[in-house]
């Protein structure tokens, strides 16, 4: 597709020469490799494998930001080569326009933090894919969460409907609340965007050892460098559901999957996830929730442009801005799209909440007709459960949840 046509395009300027140039060579774009001793010295610092049930790619990075962008990038590259152009290529379906990404991303971009540009240019190099095109898919789940996208095309209020919708749910049950008084906290990710792209056949957990900040799973998808779900070595948790269209939404500020990168990358507290998520400057309007292992807290958290808010576990979640009044259920903080079934069932089956009846029971009650993944965590071992919807016509709540151990895995470098 863009590399193809790039190539091409060179090698009819100026006869047969140019059929040995590859203007996607890391020699040429990159300012971080010289030689290819160096492209085999930061490579040699990872590794691809997949989990014992086959189902997904579990990759091992380590190094400086634009190191692990690029390893991610050359490791799985034909992978993420497929997945991104597909997805981007599904993406200006809907919206028919390059330039409405280049814009996105632009708003965004002073609010970036410069690793995460780093690494999206190792990514880039790695897989050789055009820059533009990693930049424009890492912009896409702000812009689908974003109230302004209504007035650019009216063809995305599909998006908003529920056959691509995005309207997920969130739980965290601690003391009292569980079988065996672990704290479990349930990501269910409804984000239909499985149905127009390829992101169910490239589920991936990169496990990361950073140069700076503490060693993480970003439970996610090859190519896909943000995080929607995850944990850290400190039994920091993610997740995440998007909430309304307020007037003052905005692309001028920290994207999501970038905030909640540096909650695992810089957080060893539920103090510190609070700090960075009330600090960030907001865009789009979403609710987090976000647990600690190690103290069996968790919190929910309303963020956008203008407003923090933030509920501990048997407190009411009251925001009548957005009419909602969840009441309280001890030991249990909870949000989602089905609100009121949500409150019925964890109601009934508080003291008896384990990772087999939250699969088995509870998800399938609550997920949408749009579900894509479904995360359950055991945060104070560092355990989690995953499931990936299997096709475009099916939910992740039927799919089978492959388990894994990140403290095992963190031993594996």
């Amino acid at each position: 597709m863009h590399r193809r046509t790039l190539l091409s395009s060179l090698a009819t300027l100026s006869g047969c020469a140019f059929l040995r140039v590859d203007p996607f060579s890391p020699l040429i774009r990159s300012e971080h490799i010289h030689s290819l001793e160096k492209e085999r010295e930061i490579l040699a610092k990872a590794k691809v494998e997949k989990t014992e049930d086959g189902r997904v790619y579990v990759l091992y990075a380590q190094g400086t930001p634009y190191e692990i962008g690029y390893q991610h990038g050359a490791l799985l590259r034909s992978e993420v080569q497929d997945n991104l152009e597909y997805l981007y290529k599904e993406a200006l379906g809907q919206f028919y326009s390059e330039e409405i990404f280049s814009e996105a991303y632009e708003r965004m971009r002073p609010f970036i933090p410069q690793h995460y540009i780093d690494e999206m240019h190792g990514l880039a190099h790695g897989s050789r894919l055009p820059l533009h095109l990693v930049h424009a898919v890492h912009a896409l789940p702000e812009i689908t969460e974003w109230g302004g996208k209504k007035r650019i095309k009216a063809v995305v209020k599909q998006m908003m409907r529920g056959e691509v919708g995005t309207t997920c749910s969130n739980l965290c049950a601690v003391g009292g609340a569980t079988k065996d008084k672990k704290p479990y906290v349930v990501r269910i990710l409804d984000w239909g965007l499985h149905r127009i792209s390829k992101l169910h056949k490239y589920p991936l957990i990169a496990v990361v050892k950073p140069e700076n900040g503490i060693p993480y799973a970003n439970i996610g998808w090859v190519g896909f460098l943000g995080a929607v779900s995850g944990m850290n070595a400190e039994g920091i948790t993610l997740g995440e559901m998007g909430y309304g269209d307020p007037e003052h939404e905005t692309l001028r500020g920290l994207p999501m999957p970038f905030l909640l990168r540096e909650v695992m990358l810089r957080s060893r507290s539920i103090s510190d996830v609070t700090q960075i998520v009330s600090a960030a400057p907001g865009t789009s309007s979403f609710v987090f929730l976000m647990s600690d292992g190690k103290t069996g807290e968790g919190r929910l958290y309303v963020k956008d442009k203008l407003r923090f808010l933030s509920f501990p576990p048997g407190q009411p979640v009251k925001d009548p801005a957005h009419d909602v009044d969840l009441p309280a259920i001890e030991n249990v903080v909870y949000g989602g799209h089905y609100r009121d079934e949500m409150a019925s069932l964890l109601t009934q089956q508080r003291g008896s909440i384990d990772p087999d009846l939250l699969m088995r029971e509870v998800i399938p009650k609550i997920a949408m007709k749009s579900n894509f993944q479904n995360v359950v965590y055991s945060p104070s071992d560092l355990r989690f459960w995953v499931a990936n919807a299997e096709g475009k016509g099916s939910r992740a709540a039927e799919a089978p949840y492959t388990f894994f151990n990140l403290k095992k895995a963190l031993n594996r470098f």
